[in-house]
């Protein structure tokens, strides 16, 4: 039997990603920049010609949900749906790329 081992600093635990989506769940984040294309399995998006950001597919896929239309916790129920997964599963990585996109400003709140 084997274990694995998370270590903190790697990612907040799975009780940190809850408190900040309860935090979030009813902001509508809105995607600030344009996608600029896709090259194996990277997508570009640019805010400006000097910032050009490449994002993984679940961080642009979170981007291009972002249309300040839809809450966060409604993006989590719809990636939820889309990928068949609980959404108690959605709710630590798309914090994480949520978070990551503010933090470069491709996402305001």
């Amino acid at each position: 039997m084997s274990e694995e081992h998370v270590h903190e600093h790697d990612h907040p635990g799975h009780e940190e990603a809850i408190n900040r989506f309860n935090e979030l769940k009813d902001v509508k984040p809105v995607r600030q920049g344009e996608f600029l294309g896709e090259e194996q399995e990277k997508f570009y998006v640019a805010l400006s010609e000097e910032e050009v950001y490449e994002l993984s597919p679940l961080a642009y896929y979170v981007w291009v949900m972002c249309d300040g239309e839809h809450t966060v916790n409604e993006l989590a129920e719809s990636i939820s749906k889309e990928a068949q997964v609980d959404v108690k599963d959605v709710i630590e990585p798309l914090v994480m790329a949520l978070d990551q996109l503010h933090e470069a400003k491709l996402v305001n709140y």
